[in-house]
C-alpha cells in the first residue's frame, strides 16, 4: 500500500477510529510524552499523527505542535481537536518541514520494520540533542491483546509477508539498527503495559473494523468472518460487571540526535 492509499483502509471508518479505538491507548501517549521531555514551549512533530490524539495531548502539556498523517479523513479530527496545530496530509517518508525544526518527534505504532527512510527524515526534523520517539508492539512480551492480530489475520502469503516484514521493527537491534543508520542515539528500549477498556463487545468489533489491517482482512476474507473472528476470541475477556478490559503490552525506544 503506497502513502496515498492509506486513507482507504485508514479513514474509511475515521470517526469509529478515533473516539471507539485511539482513545483507548492514552497511557501509551501519556508515558511517551513524559519521557520524551514533551511539555511547555517544546516544538513536537507527531509522524501518522492518525486522529490526533497525541497531538491534542501535547498541546495540552503546553507544546507548540504539529502532525502528519496520509490520511485526509483521520486528519480532519486531528484539526478539529487542536485547531491551532500545525497539521498536515503527507508522506512520512517525505516531510514538509525544514531541518532541525522540533526538539522531539514521536511515532506512536506508525513506524514499522519496512520504514528506514521515515526514521531519517524523523532524525533530519530533529534540532541538535533533539529526542526521536517510537512506540511498536514487542515479540518477547505475551498479551491478552496479542489474540486481536490472530482474529484479523490474512490469509494470502503475501499479505502474511508483509506483516511479518513490518513487525520486524521489534526484532532484536532492528530499529536501534534503524536509528544509527539516521544518525541518532538510541537508548535502552522500555515497556508499557495498560488495559484497553471497551464497554462493550459490539463496540469492540465496531471499533476493530476501523483499523488499516482489518480492512486489508476484511478485503481478504470478508467482514462477517472478522467480525464472527472478534467476537469468538474476546468474549472469554467479557465481564458483565466492567465490561471488556484487555490487556496490552506496548515497547517504545528514544534515540537522541548528537548535539
Amino acid at each position: 500500500m503506497g502513502w496515498e492509499e492509506v486513507d482507504e483502509g485508514w479513514g474509511a471508518r475515521a470517526r469509529d477510529w478515533a473516539y471507539l479505538f485511539e482513545t483507548g491507548w492514552w497511557p501509551e501517549f501519556d508515558e511517551v510524552l513524559r519521557v520524551a521531555g514533551v511539555g511547555e514551549g517544546t516544538r513536537h512533530l507527531d509522524v501518522c499523527c492518525g486522529s490526533g490524539l497525541a497531538v491534542q495531548m501535547a498541546d495540552r502539556r503546553g507544546a507548540t505542535v504539529h502532525g502528519l498523517d496520509a490520511s485526509d479523513r483521520l486528519l480532519a479530527v486531528a484539526r478539529a481537536r487542536t485547531p491551532d496545530g500545525d497539521i498536515r496530509h503527507g508522506d512520512m517518508h517525505a516531510l514538509p518541514w525544514d531541518d532541525g525544526s522540533f526538539d522531539v518527534v514521536s511515532s506512536f505504532r506508525g513506524i514499522w520494520g519496512t520504514n528506514d527512510q521515515a526514521v531519517v527524515e524523523a532524525a533530519r526534523m530533529l534540532r541538535p540533542g533533539g529526542a526521536f520517539a517510537v512506540t511498536f508492539f514487542p515479540v518477547d512480551d505475551p498479551a491478552p491483546w496479542d489474540q486481536w492480530w490472530s482474529s484479523i489475520t490474512c490469509l494470502s502469503d503475501h499479505e502474511l509477508a508483509v506483516g511479518a516484514a513490518l513487525g520486524s521493527i521489534a526484532d532484536e537491534g532492528r530499529i536501534e539498527e534503524m536509528c544509527e543508520a539516521a544518525g541518532l542515539e538510541p537508548g535502552g528500549r522500555r515497556s508499557i503495559h495498560f488495559e484497553v477498556e471497551v464497554p462493550d463487545l459490539e463496540d469492540f468489533v465496531r471499533a476493530s473494523l476501523s483499523a488499516g489491517p482489518t480492512w486489508k482482512a476484511i478485503e481478504e476474507r470478508g467482514q462477517d468472518d472478522v467480525e464472527e473472528s472478534l467476537r469468538r476470541d474476546f468474549t472469554p475477556l467479557w465481564d458483565e460487571k466492567v465490561g471488556l478490559r484487555i490487556g496490552v503490552a506496548v515497547e517504545y525506544l528514544i534515540a537522541t540526535k548528537p548535539a
